[in-house]
């Protein structure tokens, strides 16, 4: 039994080898061995030549920019939770690990998703400087945080627009694009970096031109003396921030003075190109402002910081938005590396593009250099881009593989001094699997091999000390509060109400000599030097999903201006306005005027109309408080001053979109006061 059954099995054996013989030799007359094997079906791997001795640039890092107002809700967000997300952004090894910060140096104008202050508001303040005008807003704060979590980090100052006051002396009101380059604006960022240098102990690494603004050359170079003349020939100037190479190199290759005054040329959303002519410069180029989302996200964030060196040798691109810390009704959506929209309940998102990120800030540092003999596209789809330490000691690969169709296999050659025996230690990110710690690979004779899935990002490192940052339990999210009320007495870090975005103006807390509290005041009584659309201050809070309510406020004017109530602002379109909802203001003298504001059309053919309600005149107000209230409830408004009904009127042939919305305050431009805020439910 036992030998009939060795006997059958070896018989078995004989027939499936005589089997395998014919498949072999078929497989030969029909294309080959490649055929049988999965790993070689879809050809040989594509070699990656990872030479120590190969030419490239130095790695400048990669940053994010807090511009625009993008971090305005981050500073409400409880002491934990914010902590949280400041270290998911800045502590290395943990998170996005950022290299790089880019703020606004504010203008009381709006900048995209509303404004950020001036540190100094008058002529006065900025021959006198103290170092409360530095700590107004929170860039300041945001730099300290990023500094103290990764003191390597590289700061950076950038303008939109500037204070009114600026360049007045010598140029008209309207004069805008003179008065902003003109030597009072670059005496004033001179001034503002001296400044937080010695109030707050931050040093400024780089300065900008201005946003997305045409630059000057024969302003570059006034600045340039400013900053040497105040100590601070250590700050670089990057230039410029706006979206055209040639017109930029041509400056630098025909102005030897301008050359020599600058330290760096970027552009904005370059899409991993560069010029020729602007590679041959032999200056680092930037990517100055980056990313404004793509979808799907994860592994285009790695496709684009992969390209913008390979294709256009950028070495430092900075991130906007750092993080989306803005009411998710106002001008743009998913942009950010994080998503923190609800600071009252502490709700914030981590989303695979801060993984993304990760994948190269955790793997190589500034200072670090690309190796160009690593850096390629892949012919299966996808990039690979090649770093190395000081003193050929370590060395990253970064592939992503988003445009792949199919798995495919990279073979890596080391070379030129690099280590060529070991471990090398392999982490990536998938579409939902985020930056996970694989097997490591083997590195024998400078040769290993690894396998790739399709839209998939890898590190392959000789470095240790990576880490996904986790935390505890993210609170769950939640609507904004309903009802709503403030005293507008108590200042949060920002020096601002709790949860308030400016949209134009500045409203800060702040003690009069006439109060015995704090209140509400906006600050900015003239246009300043705007960057795009103007219009007079407004604020905003609340939801966008608020329907029916009562708000209610106590006003104060001087002896001229107005003031009023906004209600059921769906959003806040491009042109930084309200563009539905109702409005109610009250002059000083008395005239008060109800409005409702209605876009209708799309893009090039959008219209605001302006539709005036009701209006009126009652008493004069006076230096004294007094109450407004609005109440929306379906088309019906109603409008009083005092307890005294001014006004009740019905909409008609309103849009969606007029019929919910935020609540806020406005003024003219002029002084204005305000407690005692609050959103109720509207009565029957």
């Amino acid at each position: 039994m036992v030998n009939n059954c060795h006997r059958n099995a070896g018989s078995g054996y004989l027939s499936a080898g005589r089997r395998l013989r014919k498949l072999m030799v078929l497989v030969l007359l029909t294309g080959g061995i490649a055929a049988m094997i999965p790993s070689l079906a879809h050809g040989a791997p594509e070699i990656v030549a990872i030479d120590g001795k190969s030419p490239g640039r130095v790695f400048e890092g990669i940053g994010g920019e807090s511009a625009g107002a993008s971090t305005r809700l981050l500073v409400d967000y409880p002491r934990r939770e914010r902590n949280e997300i400041l270290d998911f952004l800045f502590k290395p090894d943990f998170g996005a690990s950022l290299q790089a910060l880019k703020c606004e140096l504010g203008g009381d104008i709006n900048s995209t998703e509303g404004t950020e202050p001036a540190y100094f508001r008058s002529r006065a303040q900025y021959q006198h400087p103290k170092a409360r005008y530095l700590n107004r807003g929170y860039e300041t704060w945001l730099m300290e945080k990023a500094r103290r979590l990764n003191p390597s980090i590289r700061l950076g100052l950038l303008q939109w627009g500037a204070p009114g006051w600026l360049g007045l002396r010598h140029h008209p009101q309207k004069d805008y694009n003179t008065r902003f380059y003109s030597q009072d604006n670059a005496n004033y960022i001179a001034r503002v970096a001296q400044c937080l240098g010695k109030f707050d102990h931050l040093r400024i690494n780089f300065v900008g031109c201005a946003n997305e603004r045409m630059w000057n050359v024969p302003w570059v170079l006034k600045l340039r003396k400013a900053l040497n003349r105040d100590g601070l020939s250590y700050v670089h100037i990057e230039m410029a921030d706006f979206f055209q190479w040639n017109s930029l190199v041509k400056a630098v290759k025909t102005n030897a003075a301008f050359a020599h005054a600058i330290s760096a040329i970027g552009v904005h959303y370059p899409h991993g190109q560069s010029t020729p002519e602007a590679r041959a410069l032999h200056m680092p180029l930037w990517s100055g402002e980056d990313w404004s989302g793509a979808h799907p996200q994860v592994a285009r964030m790695a496709e684009l910081l992969n390209r913008n060196y390979i294709q256009g040798r950028m070495v430092r691109t900075i991130i906007w938005a750092l993080e989306e810390s803005y009411y998710k009704n106002l001008v743009c959506y998913r942009d950010g590396l994080l998503m923190a929209r609800q600071p009252w309940c502490g709700h914030y998102r981590v989303p695979g593009v801060l993984w993304a990120v990760a994948q190269t800030t955790q793997f190589a540092q500034p200072g670090w250099r690309y190796l160009n003999s690593g850096c390629k596209l892949l012919p299966a789809g996808g990039s690979v881009v090649t770093l190395e330490s000081p003193h050929h000691r370590n060395f990253s690969v970064i592939i992503e593989t988003q445009a792949a169709k199919s798995p495919q296999s990279v073979s890596l050659r080391v070379a030129g001094g690099l280590p060529s025996h070991g471990v090398l230690h392999v982490w990536r990110t998938l579409p939902h699997d985020y930056f996970m710690r694989r097997p490591d690979i083997s590195l024998h004779h400078g040769r290993a091999t690894i396998r790739l899935l399709p839209h998939a990002i890898y590190s392959i490192t000789t470095t240790t000390g990576q880490h996904k940052g986790t935390v505890g339990k993210i609170p769950p999210a939640k609507p904004f509060p309903f009802p709503y009320r403030t005293r507008l007495a108590k200042a949060d870090l920002a020096g601002v109400p709790k949860y308030f975005s400016d949209q134009e103006g500045a409203f800060d807390i702040v003690k009069p000599d006439w109060s015995r509290r704090p209140v509400l005041e906006q600050m900015i009584t003239e246009p300043q030097i705007p960057w795009s659309y103007q219009h007079r201050p407004f604020t905003v809070v609340g939801s966008a999903q608020w329907r029916n309510y009562t708000l209610d406020c106590s006003v104060r004017l001087a002896s001229h201006g107005s003031a009023g109530l906004l209600m059921r602002i769906g959003s806040i379109g491009w042109h930084f306005r309200q563009k539905n909802g109702v409005r109610m203001m009250i002059h000083a003298g008395g005239q008060w005027k109800l409005t409702t504001y209605n876009e209708i059309g799309k893009g090039k053919h959008r219209i605001l109309h302006r539709v005036i309600l009701a209006q009126g005149r009652t008493s004069p107000l006076g230096e004294h408080w007094h109450r407004l209230t609005l109440t929306c409830r379906g088309t019906r408004i109603t409008a009083a001053i005092d307890g005294r009904t001014l006004a009740q009127v019905r909409i008609t042939k309103i849009t969606h979109n007029a019929m919910h919305g935020m609540a806020g305050l406005a003024t003219g431009w002029n002084h204005a006061w305000f407690k005692n805020f609050a959103v109720t439910k509207a009565l029957p």
